[in-house]
């Protein structure tokens, strides 16, 4: 029996009942978790996938539009044995059934693929494969939906098959090129395969380092969010895209409307130092506040989150977080931060807030209070 295996089975006689919410966290190999973001090349159009996945069972998919000014958004969330599904302008969905059970086993297959050989109890097959069952409990194994085929080269997976019950092949990814990172081998360009087409994958990121917090894996729509009071702005729960941005610090006793001022020259100044790089700049005036609802550093940002980040640049990734829509500035104090700060779940901790001033009429300014990770 191979450690990986004894250690696999080891870990489930500690499985507790959990019904179909998630099971406790439990780390593979050492791993919490990973985040991979990918380039998705679809010939006429490239997406970005941003995969999370905290074991055994959370995952949330990020897809969105490289090229798209303003990109479409789709969301897919696992928690435990649900899935969820969220596009842009509309409520979530729960995916059930045989759709569910198909969403899983893409979300396993890619799993598979990332993490090779560990996460799962590979079986020797005909013709040198390897095979391994998936369930739609991750943790405990049971509620089985599918198998893994691994087709085997110099015992690498050159290609993994996810198949439903009765044989049929639902998805495929095949490897083309693998990437050595801090001791370990990882994928680094594949081939998606499928009956209804396919894609070219090239993995531009790869974190281990992972500190999510529940929230992440539930749709927006679906999180418990104090009720307002009868004449409040209502607080939403929010998942706040990556970002990637440089900061300039402010006068403690900056008015507004010097900020304002301020930031647009300075956004017009990073916009024109990075247009020979293709580097796009976010019109929009955005400030860290400080705990009285005060500009305290101007975020300058980029349209689009850069990994790694160019010098001088740090990038923000994914996050949930709750947002304030209030419609003039005059409406932004400390009591509006109050109402966005007892949203906040018990046990977690809020990050740094900030206001995004669109200039648009009837855009709202945006309060956004982030999730700060766990130590």
């Amino acid at each position: 029996m191979t450690s990986a295996l004894l250690a696999l089975l080891l870990a489930l006689q500690d499985c507790p009942p959990h019904g179909p919410a998630p099971g406790a966290r439990a780390a593979v190999v050492g791993l919490p978790g990973i985040q991979i973001v990918s380039r998705l090349d679809f010939g006429s159009q490239q997406n970005r996938l941003t995969a999370v996945y905290v074991f055994p069972d959370r995952v949330r998919w990020h897809f969105e539009n490289y090229s798209a000014e303003q990109s479409e958004h789709l969301f897919l969330y696992r928690w435990g044995e649900s899935v969820q599904q969220l596009a842009s302008g509309s409520p979530s969905q729960a995916v059930e059934g045989m759709e569910r059970n198909s969403v899983l086993l893409q979300m396993e297959l890619r799993r598979a693929v990332m993490l090779w050989p560990d996460g799962f109890a590979w079986q020797e097959a005909v013709g040198g494969e390897r095979t391994a069952a998936v369930h739609a409990d991750s943790c405990c194994r049971e509620l089985p939906i599918g198998t893994l085929v691994a087709e085997l080269v110099d015992g690498r997976p050159r290609r993994i098959q996810a198949r439903d019950p009765e044989g049929r092949t639902l998805e495929a990814l095949e490897i083309r090129v693998w990437e050595e990172r801090n001791g370990r081998n990882w994928p680094r360009g594949l081939v998606m395969e499928a009956e209804g087409g396919g894609f070219v994958e090239t993995v531009e990121s790869i974190e281990t380092r992972l500190h999510y917090l529940e929230p992440s894996f539930v749709p927006p729509d679906r999180r418990p969010v104090p009720g307002p009071g009868a004449n409040d702005a209502h607080v939403l729960a929010q998942d706040l895209v990556p970002m990637t941005y440089c900061s300039y610090p402010l006068p403690q006793d900056i008015t507004w409307e010097q900020a304002l001022a301020q930031a647009r020259l300075w956004i017009a100044e990073t916009g024109a130092a990075g247009r020979a790089a293709g580097r796009v700049v976010d019109p929009v005036p955005t400030f860290e506040l400080s705990s009285a609802a005060r500009p305290q550093r101007c975020l300058v940002r980029l349209m689009t989150a850069m990994q790694p980040a160019p010098e001088g640049f740090e990038t923000q990734a994914e996050r949930p977080g709750f947002l304030l829509p209030l419609q003039q500035i005059s409406e932004l104090d400390s009591a509006a931060l109050a109402r966005l700060q007892r949203a906040v779940p018990e046990n977690e901790r809020a990050g740094s807030a900030y206001v995004r001033v669109h200039a648009r009429p009837k855009l709202p300014i945006e309060v956004v209070l982030p999730l700060a990770p766990a130590d």
